[in-house]
């Protein structure tokens, strides 16, 4: 890529609202249209970024000064906005998750593949400073034999939350494990690396949904170490979120993406992050597109947090212990 600023379209204005902040105060970038269903949001967000607006977002697949098409619309509709872009030579930022089948996640891949074009998930606590630390530590060795990691979601959805598409099957593709505690299960197979088998629960108990608005779930690694994922929407406040993992030379723990505890038995303490390291996903694309690099979270990448969230609700709807790959 050249030096000039790479167009972003955004599509799906409710939580894409912010990313197309993100978009405008990230350097190398250049917000150009949006698109959403809904007239009057998609004029007034324009409006406010001096854009062009699209209630089809074909439109804006159809832009030459679009380079990158950034889709924050409901989890089910990600592989077709996809796949279109693929097809239209634009490359592609989705948010979590993927998208709710691996079938689908498998079709954005193979076509973005396909069509020579990016693929990236957004997974915005890759980028935390604390969590690069983290990842640093495992991958030098620094806690020696990793021995258990676990993560704990409890959050606070109201039923008007789910009055939509929210904790549906067909287009959120659960409830409260694929759609919050995702970020986290992320972190997780990250840190500890893949996983072999996965024993889950999910229930309904506070919500009128299709899904689960509660699911817990042990796992063990091939590495030989296990896991426990705990995450829920029933909780009457949202408490920080919480990771605590440990080997057998240290442990860490952190709350809200933040390190509370760093114990190790060498001493060993974390190496700044160097200055310039991607802060978002659309720093990370924008780098990306000018040093021909895949994203930090790419479609295959994001794909791994997808299979162990359906190990889950496979393990639940069976009663039986699930091995990986599904």
């Amino acid at each position: 890529m050249n030096e000039e600023e790479i167009g972003i379209g955004v599509i799906g204005l409710g939580m894409g609202a912010n990313r197309c902040e993100m978009v405008c105060h990230t350097q190398g970038a250049r917000l150009v249209a949006v698109a959403d269903i809904n007239a009057e949001r998609a004029e007034r967000i324009a409006n406010k970024h001096n854009v062009e607006w699209y209630t089809d977002y074909h439109c804006l697949l159809e832009r030459d000064d679009v380079d990158v098409v950034y889709i924050m619309t409901p989890s089910g509709l990600h592989e077709e906005m996809s796949v279109e872009a693929a097809k239209a030579g634009k490359h592609v930022i989705v948010t979590k998750p993927i998208e709710v089948t691996l079938e689908k996640a498998d079709r954005m891949i193979d076509e973005c593949t396909k069509k020579g074009v990016k693929l990236a998930v957004d997974f915005e606590q890759r980028y935390v400073a604390d969590n690069v630390k983290i990842w640093r530590a495992i991958r030098e060795g620094k806690l020696g034999k990793l021995i258990l990691g676990e993560v704990r979601m409890k959050w606070y959805r109201s039923q008007e939350y789910y009055e939509g598409w929210h904790g549906t099957w067909e287009l959120d593709g659960g409830g409260s494990l694929i759609n919050q505690t995702i970020h986290w299960i992320d972190l997780l197979q990250w840190f500890m690396g893949p996983v072999e088998t996965v024993f889950g629960h999910t229930g309904v108990f506070a919500h009128k949904i299709e899904t689960e608005d509660l699911g817990a779930a042990i796992l063990t690694f091939r590495n030989g170490a296990v896991g426990t994922i705990l995450g829920t929407t029933t909780y009457h406040t949202d408490s920080p979120p919480r990771i605590e993992i440990h080997g057998d030379r240290g442990s860490i723990s952190t709350s809200n993406n933040r390190i509370e505890l760093w114990e190790f038995t060498d001493g060993y303490q974390p190496e700044e992050i160097p200055e310039g390291s991607p802060q978002n996903v659309v720093e990370d694309m924008v780098s990306a597109l000018k040093e021909d690099r895949n994203p930090r979270v790419s479609g295959r990448e994001g794909r791994k947090s997808l299979e162990i969230v359906l190990a889950i609700y496979r393990s639940a709807r069976t009663k039986k212990v699930v091995k990986l790959p599904l």
